[in-house]
């Protein structure tokens, strides 16, 4: 089985997974975040060679305020759960990950930083924030469609921080929990810069919601 037919038939489990886990309840999507940042945690320990318990620690509360982040998008100020705010931001950055990865396996001429990261291209990084646009425009409307190339270059950004953090540790993935994709920490790890951005923007900008009417 090729890589490619892995990756998408692991991909398309897992999104099933998260879409469900974060549209049953708020209790589930909670469960899901906590085990993501408890098994994020678990492979930043065993993949890091030289690495200080202090180190981990901080780590840990850094993750920990992440989840924390996540957890509480869904909920809106009058106290409703809302999950079409959360699943809008994942599948804006599932978006911009395929594409960059499509892109980029296809037409990838001009390497983004070889030195960490010897697979991501220019090409795929346009890629997926073309792909991302198009998610946002379908997701929050026209006047929102800046948001995926913005959450695209944010979502690279922490996908080469974890890279280099691999290389430094010789590592090639961060674990083996998704064939195709690695470990929670290279799947999620677009999500560090992102998470916090979209939760201040949500406080600043006008969103609607299109997956809001398809949930209810």
């Amino acid at each position: 089985m090729s890589e490619t037919l892995v990756r998408s038939l692991s991909g398309a489990v897992f999104g099933v997974l998260v879409i469900g886990l974060v549209c049953f309840s708020p209790w589930t999507n909670a469960l899901l975040w906590a085990v993501v940042s408890i098994l994020a945690v678990r492979e930043f320990k065993v993949g890091s060679k030289r690495t200080s318990l202090g180190t981990v620690w901080v780590f840990s509360i850094m993750v920990a305020i992440w989840m924390s982040i996540v957890i509480g998008l869904p909920w809106s100020n009058s106290g409703a759960y809302e999950p079409s705010v959360l699943l809008s931001l994942v599948l804006t950055m599932w978006a911009s990950d395929s594409g960059a990865y499509f892109i980029g396996k296809s037409f990838g001429r001009h390497k983004l930083m070889p030195s960490i990261s010897p697979g991501k291209s220019w090409e795929g990084l346009v890629g997926g924030a073309a792909s991302a646009a198009l998610a946002a425009n379908m997701l929050w409307g026209t006047s929102l469609l800046w948001l995926g190339p913005l959450f695209a270059l944010l979502g690279t950004a922490g996908d080469l921080i974890e890279s280099n953090w691999k290389r430094r540790n010789g590592l090639k993935d961060s674990g083996s929990i998704m064939p195709g994709h690695g470990g929670m920490m290279d799947r999620f790890d677009g999500f560090v810069f992102t998470v916090p951005v979209y939760f201040v923007l949500l406080s600043l900008l006008p969103f609607e919601f299109a997956l809001k009417s398809v949930l209810q």
